[in-house]
């Protein structure tokens, strides 16, 4: 490093000493954009289930590919934490647990390392609502729960709510009509928790059941484009979902500060 080098390189630490209450703090700064530390946590579309292959094709995949795209310079590290069959309520089918607990163990260790993470992305509660016949009051306050935790523990969160299973439910089934309920209030709850938080971390909803993966409004054929057995995507759908995973990532949440 040359003298002029090191002069700018002093010069840079001293005005972000002056802004922060230490050296340590400003060295943080410097470095809070060389990494994306994200948790994913949800259940067999978390995990990237496609039952027609016996495989997962998470959309994790895509999210991390698509995001050192964005963030060239950038290191990408992503905890998936998808336990099929699993929710609020819905204990997994090949872990025996339910969602909170893994995600209050995965939230907590974080942060006890010293390293919480940037973003949590909360993807659940069609098990709740399809197979244990909840109410979508019931798995709002599981989804608040984690959400909290995650926040007060400096990460941002982006919630999902979940996606339509038209090779399970009809249109017009009351189970499909407590799933629009979910979604409106996770739009809610995103609301309340940025009014009562004025600044970051913050929480963000991406809605995609309500706009491309509105898989009610398609035809047969589009549909299996997207679908693999009516619930569980394809791996096209997965990757889809990836990519808009990451654009809302970069476009609606600011890295931890």
């Amino acid at each position: 490093m040359t003298h002029k080098t090191a002069t700018a390189v002093h010069a840079v630490l001293l005005l972000l000493a002056v802004s922060c209450s230490s050296w340590a703090d400003a060295a943080r700064v410097l470095r809070q954009d060389d990494e994306i530390r994200i948790l994913a946590i949800g259940d067999s579309i978390t995990e990237g289930a496609v039952p027609s292959k016996s495989m997962n094709h998470p959309y994790t995949i895509q999210l991390e590919q698509y995001l050192r795209k964005l963030r060239p310079n950038t290191r990408v590290t992503i905890d998936n934490q998808g336990v099929g069959g699993a929710g609020i309520f819905a204990v997994g089918f090949h872990k025996h647990t339910t969602i909170p607990p893994v995600a209050q163990r995965a939230i907590e260790q974080a942060k006890v390392n010293g390293r919480p993470y940037n973003y949590v992305v909360v993807m659940l509660g069609i098990n709740d609502l399809l197979r244990m016949g909840k109410s979508a009051e019931d798995v709002k306050g599981g989804l608040q729960q984690i959400c909290g935790w995650a926040l007060d523990a400096g990460s941002n969160v982006l919630a999902i709510p979940p996606f339509g299973a038209p090779g399970f439910v009809s249109k017009d089934d009351y189970k499909e009509g407590e799933r629009h309920k979910l979604a409106a209030l996770v739009r809610g709850l995103a609301a309340g928790e940025n009014s009562r938080r004025a600044s970051r971390p913050r929480m963000a909803v991406l809605n995609l059941q309500a706009t491309i993966m509105d898989f009610y409004k398609m035809d047969d054929s589009e549909r299996s484009r997207w679908l693999d057995d009516g619930l569980h995507l394809t791996e096209f759908g997965y990757d889809v979902l990836g990519r808009a995973v990451a654009r809302a990532v970069e476009r609606n949440l600011a890295v931890r500060r």
